[in-house]
């Protein structure tokens, strides 16, 4: 299977043929619930990058609002849109990073107080850290090696030393490498540790409730997640998979039916569903269920989109250009999808508030007219 070919766009009746694949804050209500399913105004575009395939939300002029950064596939950069607090948001700033971006986070790398960036470059094989200066601008990038074609990146303190480390999925060479931070904006080499079958997305969490951090990593090629206990010491256990729907995606972990246990929530793109697995707090998930979404999801996020204090769940649509909200009903379930219009080919969702009203907005980074499409909450309370 060729390098650098993540996703073959080839439309084969209703899904996309996939050959290799190439925070926001999470919004809790508290107190006042406000309706039964969420709305939201018409979306508005904004300009970014070549190819948008992943997006982030923070605070990166330290104004108190919300900004965006997408990771463009296409040039080799990054973007940031800083937000004006109204729910717009000004021209791009467009920042040179490694080749084939294909995930971008955010962190504190050097612990000063300034939200910095890094993104996993499938085209390279590193992961590019651009320090943040505090006022929406950041400095030349510093490259550290990955495996093999790196897909997407979290942050955590996996030694627990204070400093922020990285871990990486690598889509070719079915691992996940760890890099640990020395809290100046360096890195140490990388240590790499199995995965399942081209390992997608990777995020961060604990499982087994030992208060060291561990991973969980979807894996495309043989449709599972892989969990990897930590050990407190930037160290982590051999994998267990647990089966998915097929070809899973993005992977987000929360708390959904309010047992403190961390579960966890994955976009499965081929059919076209978001498999949850409750967490059992020992390290162990159960089976999954299903639930449906519109036409290829590739994406997904959790936040209280409706106000009555339960997680719901979206999905960035690629074959679908929407957004799916399944409302949460805080037992672990999830209700029918609702369905609202975004720019075409989304392949990446994040959640802010935008117009600092109280209420999660919602954005996505859409791949082929280069563009996030923001979509405003307008649920009454």
């Amino acid at each position: 299977m060729p390098r650098n070919h993540r996703i073959v766009r080839a439309r084969r009746g209703r899904r996309y043929l996939v050959a290799v694949l190439a925070a926001a804050g999470l919004f809790t209500a508290q107190g006042t619930a406000w309706a039964d399913a969420p709305a939201f105004a018409t979306h508005v575009e904004y300009g970014t990058g070549g190819a948008p395939v992943s997006v982030r939300v923070a605070d990166f002029d330290e104004d108190g609002n919300a900004d965006q950064v997408t990771a463009n596939y296409d040039d080799a950069t990054v973007s940031v849109l800083l937000g004006n607090g109204d729910g717009t948001f000004d021209t791009k700033t467009d920042y040179g990073v490694g080749s084939i971006p294909d995930g971008v986070e955010v962190g504190d790398y050097d612990k000063d107080g300034n939200l910095d960036l890094v993104t996993a470059n499938t085209g390279d094989n590193t992961v590019s850290v651009l320090l943040g200066n505090g006022d929406g601008t950041f400095d030349t990038k510093t490259d550290y090696g990955t495996g093999t074609s790196p897909y997407k990146v979290e942050t955590g303190d996996f030694d627990e030393d204070t400093n922020p480390d990285l871990a990486v999925s690598n889509i070719e060479d079915n691992t996940v490498s760890v890099l640990s931070g020395n809290g100046d904006g360096t890195f140490d080499t990388k240590v790499d540790y199995g995965t399942g079958t081209w390992p997608y997305g990777v995020t961060v969490g604990d499982f087994d409730e030992d208060a060291n951090l561990d991973l969980v990593v979807s894996n495309v090629g043989d449709n599972t997640v892989s969990v990897l206990l930590g050990n407190g010491d930037g160290t982590f256990d051999t994998k267990t998979d647990y089966g998915t729907g097929a070809q899973p995606s993005r992977v987000v972990l929360a708390d959904f039916d309010g047992d403190t246990n961390v579960d966890v929530a994955v976009a499965n793109l081929e059919d076209a569903t978001v498999s949850v697995l409750l967490g059992n707090g020992d390290g162990t998930l159960d089976t999954k269920t299903d639930y449906g979404t519109d036409a290829d999801p590739i994406s997904l996020e959790t936040a209280d989109l409706d106000g009555d204090s339960a997680l719901d769940l979206m999905t960035a649509n690629a074959g679908g250009a929407s957004v799916s909200v399944l409302p949460g009903n805080g037992d672990g379930t999830f209700a029918t999808k609702a369905d609202f219009g975004v720019d075409s080919t989304p392949f990446s969702v994040a959640v802010g508030d935008f117009n600092k009203d109280g209420r999660p907005d919602v954005t996505t980074a859409n791949l082929s007219p280069a563009t996030v499409s923001v979509l405003l909450n307008t649920t009454t309370p």
